[in-house]
């Protein structure tokens, strides 16, 4: 996959057809469009980029997309990045010791028997060779914003062990920007991700009357 290349996948999940349309960042289950894991965060909780120009947002949304790429594509084909980013996330995966089992992985998450939304996570992984997996989220932003990503890693991790039926027991961040970089813990609560649904289904009711 060359730099900037952009996919559609089609995975089928429970016996559900699931797509995802790249160019514009869509879920389509079974034939019908549905909101995306981001979109429930930013419909549950106020966005941190409201004041931030759109031309500025859209120069650190390519940016990263290409770090994105260049961790994909080292991942699966071993095509080494050259961005400072991407040798950041080299220094953090020698020092935390941990391999992506998996990349990009289409998840869908339903609640009461309906399908709420669908998403892309960025890896699964383990750590020091242990079984246990947990979910990697790559994050290029100047700054976390941690409701935010608990959120958004915690319906990630509802929707993989909904999908895949296999359990995933931490939930890390790796924040990689040129001059700093981290591996990040996010606490897993699982009724803080059940009650944000539940906000989020009030709130589309109210805008559906």
């Amino acid at each position: 996959m060359q730099s900037g290349t952009r996919m559609n996948q089609i995975e089928w999940i429970n016996g559900k057809k699931v797509e995802y349309i790249d160019d514009t960042h869509t879920y389509i289950v079974d034939g019908v469009v549905v909101p995306s894991v981001t979109q429930i965060v930013s419909t549950v909780l106020p966005s941190p980029y409201k004041n931030i120009e759109p031309d500025v947002l859209k120069q650190a949304a390519d940016r990263g997309i290409a770090l994105h790429e260049e961790i994909e594509q080292f991942e699966k084909d071993g095509v080494m990045g050259s961005s400072i980013e991407f040798n950041h996330y080299l220094y953090l995966k020698k020092q935390y010791v941990f391999d992506a089992v998996d990349n990009e992985k289409l998840i869908v998450l339903e609640y009461n028997g309906k399908v709420i939304c669908a998403g892309r996570l960025d890896m699964i992984i383990q750590i020091g060779g242990k079984k246990d997996l947990g979910i990697g989220d790559i994050k290029r932003t100047y700054q976390l914003h941690m409701d935010h990503l608990k959120l958004q890693l915690n319906l990630y991790r509802l929707g993989y062990m909904q999908s895949y039926g296999k359990h995933i027991d931490y939930l890390k961040c790796l924040h990689l920007r040129k001059w700093t970089y981290g591996f990040v813990d996010v606490p897993i609560d699982e009724d803080y991700a059940r009650t944000s649904i539940k906000r989020y289904l009030e709130v589309n009711e109210t805008i559906d009357q």
